[in-house]
């Protein structure tokens, strides 16, 4: 600030000149200090960003602004599209062919968009840098309303570009894009490829189209009518698919459209099948599917003559080159179904409805599929919807380490391996709605694609899956899945090493720092997000996700129908490919199908944990705060579930670990409805507030119909099942040896019982047929009772054959009812397993014990031998029996505890839990065991003082409420909660103490006085959705007392630079002007006073920041010109 200094008027500012920096304006600095104090919503939401790029803004349609034309002969060389323009079609049919086809960053290449208009560009590869246009959103004025026609072909011959693809390198450097060894040519990246690069823009807008409806009325075989529910836009020639609507998903056919009446389609042939319609209300999504095939812009990888027929019979040669696959000689599958693909690069802008693709995919190859995101990072706005795949070779849609995109009402038939895939377990935020999957058969490039593998395990895989889900934090809604192996498989990047505790509280041991257990990111994703400078990093929260504790964020209204498996929640894999085994098998590692390849599922038993809870996934893991979660499954649909290989594995639903809540499910002739195992990574938690603890699965609300292909619904196994407010009904043609309970085939180990409360069989239950959930099933089934009732209709409950008798530990394996199953007076019942007995009233094997005294009595001599502590091996605690592990001692003996075990415990000398989960145990309206009154949903009183009667209590605790410097505002209701798991809205509601939260979300309890209040949170959605507004919130608390100690820091470092500038400049003015000085002693300025000379003091000032050096006359004469 000694150094020389320059100020002069700028626009009526003073601009300074300091040390050699840059114009610094006061102005500036003011504005700097004001957002400081006062910083915007926008730039504090951009500093707490939990996204690394903001989506693109999207201007309007081009078609407008750009009128130059395309002028291009058809010479069959490269054509580089470097300016914008209308491509020129003359007459209106225009047919193209190019080696490569690259649209250059900056040039808009726009297809015509008139009705008449009739295109085909076909091209080795499509490289998109600039944008790509086919109509516009908006609807059919701003569609492409012609006919187009994108063929991916081999342009070189296949067999050399199929050789360059082969040796795909999968170190994936170069931003992890794999590069062909040996292929020179400028602007291909791919063989038969649609790239659209990192600065590229694809728009392809068809005719809008309804994409699929449900059948109506049922269709016998031969019929030329369809009736659907709701009226189509379909024409004449297009193409549907119906899916079957029995276990044989071979029923599933494809049709042509002869004309269209509203709801009604006449067809060119009849059907082949019958398929089901007559199902109504809540019942209605187990009629047949139809989908759409046909739209106008279609893009296609040419495989022959590009006649309908040949491209046909191609992929028919696929499927049986797959069908002969010889895991040594890949080639003739990699020969035979080599199609196009198309790959969606980071900072991409895709938007693509109502198109068609087919022949795309590459078979055995990874990173070759139909539609890719391929590491796109935040991908919002991105989408694909009212669009069809089919006859394609691998997948439909692939979503790889890409957020936030749509998929959206389109339908994938025909294909090859998982259909929609989110391939390396980082994805989040993306949703798919409505999509329709009919016939993924098995083939791909990962070895659940498969059936089986052919390792000396022989490890059955049960693939592929219509959805396969490595990341639980996205949303599925609506889809129906007909025709594969599995309908929803989740399987995450987890580790099972030992001492990994998935328990609530403030537990680390599995931390995403700590290498093992709550989460992890498969393949390429791992390396390429750790680099900063694609937008994320290692700190990123992106990177340092724990899937096994994030429950699902959106699961309802999803079906799956004639397949060998319903939902999924096991079989571990620990990569998203085998690459790095490609130098050790002949062929390279695709397929990799032997028992040590990191992408075969481990056993399909207990290799999985999920333990959903609450927590900051924001936070750095070693400040995370855990709080059980419900993992919410709604209105899901599983029907004709039975397998055509492993029939002892064809589930509805099968979880180990975890706390599933359905709400609404519907089962229809599945072959084993339920099984589960409990998390044996310890977390032990409840389903719900009212669930038992240790449960993995609890239904509400939820219909089960046997068939000609049931066993069971629940099976009695190692995970207790829990069945509220539901109902059952046997269809006809159910077999004999039905029950609505079995245990596990050759069961011998620790089972868990099947608990009831007001659920039985259909009519059973006054006001049935007046009730949405279950009336639309009467008229089905030819048992359903009329209401009421007393004595029988118990003969299809159990059936205890498959026990091994000679087993110690089946003594848990029975059902309880709290109210006798619906049949006479509602007592506590048990139905358990009795080899002796002859009776069939409660089914075979079985005794029947009715009244509380007597279960309890029963539960007393006859306790399960299994373990609980340390005993029961590496996992941990035994769970999954409802009992809360605060009872379960380190003991070998169960009947110190057994006794315990709500809600049927005739006394209780359990101590209270002194543990963290469960806060506390889960009880009748009878009352808490220590004697007090429980809470409305049988947890502890959360506002009474800690310490006393009804809290789980911390003695050192402050008493009452949590204390605020900022108060929240009355509907921010908070309590002290020692354990965080009263309430749904997390921990640190105050910013400072884990225990202080707040209530009032979700499932859980109101806080008490809070009344109305509490209205607005209740409906604002999820725990999880309330937990991440809390933490969003503690963010901005902190964003501002940083950003104020800032301000204040640089407010006053301005002001004393001014006090000193001003003080220096009154030197230098003093040292040049002593007579002003003399002046100024003897007339010294107020507030009030002389105003020309304070302006006259002023502008000396500013002229005293010239060089002090000067001549005086050449400052003064400055000095008097400011003035002026």
């Amino acid at each position: 600030l000694n150094s020389p200094r320059m100020c002069w008027l700028e626009g009526g500012m003073p601009q300074c000149l300091l040390l050699g920096m840059p114009r610094l304006p006061l102005r500036l600095l003011f504005s700097l200090a004001v957002v400081a104090f006062f910083p915007s919503d926008a730039a504090m939401e951009t500093s707490a960003s939990e996204e690394a790029e903001r989506p693109h803004p999207d201007p309007a349609c081009p078609y407008a602004a750009v009128t130059a034309r395309c002028s291009v002969a058809d010479a069959g060389g490269d054509w580089v599209v470097d300016r914008s323009c209308v491509l020129d079609v003359g007459s209106g049919r225009r047919e193209l062919s190019f080696k490569t086809l690259v649209v250059k960053a900056g040039a808009r290449l726009l297809l015509p968009r008139e009705a008449e208009v009739d295109i085909r560009i076909a091209t080795g590869g499509l490289n998109i840098e600039g944008e790509l246009w086919a109509g516009c959103p908006g609807g059919a004025a701003e569609a492409f309303r012609g006919r187009l026609l994108l063929e991916l072909e081999d342009a070189s011959g296949r067999l050399l570009l199929l050789d360059a693809a082969r040796h795909v390198d999968h170190m994936w450097h170069r931003a992890a894009l794999p590069n062909p060894a040996g292929n020179s040519a400028p602007g291909v990246t791919f063989a038969k490829a649609l790239v659209v690069a990192h600065s590229g823009r694809l728009e392809l807008h068809g005719l809008p189209r309804v994409s699929w409806q449900y059948l109506a009325v049922s269709a016998k075989r031969g019929a030329k009518h369809l009736t659907l529910d709701e009226p189509v836009d379909w024409a004449s020639g297009d193409e549907l698919v119906v899916g079957s609507t029995s276990v044989d998903a071979g029923e599933s056919e494809v049709v042509v459209v002869a004309s269209v009446d509203g709801r009604t389609v006449s067809l060119a042939a009849g059907l082949l099948h019958a398929h089901a319609g007559n199902f109504k209300g809540r019942g209605a999504r187990l009629n047949a599917p139809v989908g759409l095939r046909s739209h106008n812009i279609r893009v296609r990888g040419r495989m022959a003559d590009g006649s309908e027929e040949a491209e046909l019979a191609a992929w028919e040669a696929c499927r049986a080159a797959y069908g002969a696959l010889d895991t040594g000689n890949p080639q003739p599958v990699q020969e035979a179904c080599f199609g196009g693909h198309a790959m969606f690069m980071q900072h991409s802008r895709v938007h693509i409805e109502s198109a068609e693709f087919s022949s795309m995919g590459q078979a055995l190859q990874m990173a070759r599929y139909p539609i890719h995101w391929h590491l796109a990072g935040n991908a919002s706005g991105s989408y694909v919807r009212s669009s069809s795949m089919h006859n394609n070779f691998q997948r439909c849609v692939t979503v790889h380490g890409t957020s936030d995109v749509l998929i959206a009402d389109n339908v994938c038939h025909d294909t090859f391996g998982h259909a929609f895939y989110l391939e390396d377990g980082i994805e989040t935020g993306n949703t798919f709605r409505r999509n329709l999957v009919v016939s993924a058969h098995p083939g791909g490039s990962v070895c659940t694609d498969f059936q089986r593998g052919k390792g000396p395990r022989s490890n059955v895989q049960i693939g592929p899956s219509g959805f396969w889900i490595t990341n639980p934090d996205n949303n599925f809604l609506l889809n129906h899945v007909v025709g594969v192996g599995t309908g929803y498989w989740f399987t995450f990047p987890l580790d099972s090493r030992d001492g990994c505790v998935l328990t609530p509280g403030r537990n680390n041991s599995c931390g995403a720092h700590s290498g093992r257990g709550a989460g992890g990111i498969f393949g390429p994703s791992r390396t390429y997000f750790l680099n900063e400078a694609h937008g994320y990093g290692p700190d990123h929260w992106w990177r340092n996700q724990e899937q096994a504790r994030t429950p699902v964020s959106l699961f309802k209204g999803n079906v799956v129908s004639g397949s060998h498996r319903g939902i999924f929640a096991d079989g571990r894999v620990y990569d998203s490919g085998d690459s790095y085994l490609s130098e050790a098998l002949p062929g390279g590692a695709i397929p990799c199908l032997g028992d040590g390849c990191p992408s075969c599922s481990g056993p399909l038993e207990f290799s999985f944990t999920w333990s959903p809870m609450t927590f900051d996934r924001t936070a750095p893991p070693d400040q995370r705060f855990y709080a059980p979660a419900v993992n919410l499954f709604e209105d899901f649909v599983a029907a004709r579930i039975k397998g055509y290989t492993q029939v002892d594995e064809s589930f509805g639903i099968w979880s180990s670990g975890g706390a599933f809540l359905f709400k609404g499910a519907i089962f229809a002739d599945v072959y084993m409805g339920m099984a589960s195992v409990p998390d044996l990574a310890g977390g032990c938690a409840r389903a719900s507030p009212e669930a038992l603890p240790g449960f993995p699965a609890t239904f509400e609300d939820s219909v089960f119909l046997s068939g000609p292909d049931s066993s069971t619904f629940f099976i009695i196994y190692d995970g207790g099942v829990q069945v509220s407010n539901s109902r059952w009904a046997f269809l006809p043609g159910t077999p004999d040896d039905f029950r609505v309970a079995k245990p596990k085939a050759k069961f011998g180990g620790n089972g868990n019982p099947i608990v009831f409360s007001g659920s039985g069989e259909l009519g059973r239950f006054d006001g049935d047929k007046d009730d949405s959930r279950f009336s639309w099933a009467f008229g089905l089934s030819t048992n359903a009772s009329s209401g009421g009732g007393d004595g029988g209709g118990l003969e299809r409950l159990a059936g205890f054959e498959p026990l091994a008798w000679g087993s110690p530990y089946t003594r848990g394996a029975y059902l309880y009812s709290s109210d006798n199953f619906g049949v006479g007076p509602p007592v506590p019942a048990i139905v358990a397993s009795d080899a002796a007995s002859s009776s069939t009233s409660v089914g075979t094997l079985a005794r029947h014990i009715k009244g509380e005294e007597a279960c309890a009595d029963y539960l007393y001599r006859t306790p399960p031998q299994f373990f609980c502590g340390t005993a029961f091996g590496r996992y941990g605690r035994w769970c999954g029996d409802g009992i809360s592990l605060c009872e379960c001692g380190a003991v070998d003996d169960a009947r110190l505890w057994y006794r315990g075990l709500p809600p049927w415990s005739k006394t209780s000398d359990a101590a209270p839990c002194s543990n963290q989960w469960p806060i506390v145990e889960v009880v009748e309206a009878r009352g808490r065991h220590d004697g007090s009154a429980g809470g409305a949903h049988g947890f502890a009183d959360p506002t009474a003082p800690p310490g006393s009667a009804g809290s789980s209590g911390d003695p050192t605790a402050p008493p009452g409420e949590c204390t605020f410097a900022n108060p929240p505002t009355a509907s921010q209701h908070a309590v002290w909660d020692p354990s965080c798991q009263g309430g749904g809205l997390g921990c640190m509601a105050d910013g400072h103490h884990p225990e202080c939260r707040y209530c009032g979300f979700g499932p859980y309890p109101t806080c008490p006085d809070a009344g109305a209040a509490n209205k607005d949170i209740l409906d604002s959605g999820s725990a999880q959705a309330a937990s991440e507004r809390a933490a969003s919130s503690h963010r901005k608390r902190g964003y501002y007392e940083g950003c104020f100690a800032a301000s204040c820091l640089l407010v006053m470092g301005i002001l004393l630079w001014f006090l000193w500038t001003r003080r220096q400049n009154r030197r230098d003015r003093m040292a040049v002007h002593p007579s002003l000085a003399q002046e100024e002693r003897q007339h010294p300025t107020q507030g009030g006073g002389d105003a020309q000379h304070a302006s006259q003091l002023a502008e000396l000032e500013l002229g005293g920041l010239g060089e002090v050096s000067g001549d005086a006359d050449d400052m003064k004469s400055r000095s008097m010109r400011g003035q002026t």
